[in-house]
């Protein structure tokens, strides 16, 4: 009588420990915007991203209006600006297209300080118009914060 009692306990739990890691999905930093015919999704490579660490920053380039339509690959920056902005300080940033991920292209940098970091983008993608643009990335952490022990 009590083993029936636990059965439906157990294979409800057993259920859940399966099920639930397939549906929940960890927070994706990486924003999207859509200009016309072309989307561009920004974000670092590793998050959180940590000061001090050697991170990427991740640009994506779609024809279309969503992070599912075809990539744009190999040339979709060359006619664009991309700065990484922190306070008053900016740099300009030079992507290499991914040989793995087609519409992908990568910078790497150091974040240097804690704090919130902005991509700024500016130019043309196959002959549309990308007017000055600005991404919030994901706020750079400190290291201590996932110390252990």
């Amino acid at each position: 009588m009590k083993t029936s009692k636990l059965i439906l306990p157990v294979i409800l739990v057993i259920a859940v420990v399966t099920i639930v890691p397939l549906v929940v999905h960890p927070a994706e930093a990486h924003i999207l915007k859509t200009f016309q015919n072309v989307s561009v999704k920004i974000g670092w490579d590793n998050e959180p991203p940590l000061v001090g660490d050697t991170n990427k920053i991740d640009v994506f380039v779609y024809n279309g209006a969503s992070d599912s339509a075809p990539p744009i690959s190999n040339t979709a920056l060359d006619n664009m600006t991309v700065i990484i902005q922190y306070g008053g300080q900016t740099k300009t940033l030079t992507l290499d297209p991914s040989d793995d991920t087609p519409g992908l292209y990568t910078a790497a940098i150091i974040p240097s300080q804690i704090g919130t970091y902005n991509i700024m983008i500016q130019g043309t993608i196959n002959g549309t118009t990308i007017p000055s643009t600005t991404y919030p990335l994901q706020l750079v952490e400190a290291k201590d914060k996932y110390n252990f022990p």
